[in-house]
């Protein structure tokens, strides 16, 4: 099928050239133009191809780090509700042994009152 129609171009060339030496060169450049339009549009679908990949790649690795830091960012998050939590027991536990010596001492102290009443 291709070398049918290259058979037809050469066999148009031959015709125009038969008419003359101006009409030859014209078809002639016509064709080259021609050719060269038809590589100049290949050309320029490729390299839109490569970067659409390129774009897709850098995409892919975009939506990829997102995902890490959104996984990171929840790993903090859950350590910092751990660390809350241990800080609000050790403060409960605090607070426990703080009253608890109070009352001793209220209890030292009111001991320690009533037997200098009683002494007294």
């Amino acid at each position: 099928m291709d070398k049918s129609i290259v058979n037809e171009v050469v066999s148009a060339l031959e015709a125009v050239k038969s008419y003359g030496q101006p009409g030859f060169w014209i078809l002639l450049s016509i064709l080259i133009v021609l050719v060269l339009v038809i590589a100049a549009v290949m050309y320029q679908r490729i390299v839109i191809k490569r970067f659409q990949t390129a774009s897709k790649t850098t995409q892919e690795n975009f939506e990829t780090k997102a995902a890490d830091l959104r996984k990171r960012a929840l790993e903090v998050k859950k350590q910092d509700e751990g660390l809350k939590r241990e800080l609000e027991v050790k403060e409960r536990k605090q607070q426990q042994v703080l009253k608890r010596s109070q009352r001793a001492l209220k209890g030292s102290v009111s001991h320690t009152m009533l037997r200098q009443i009683s002494k007294g």
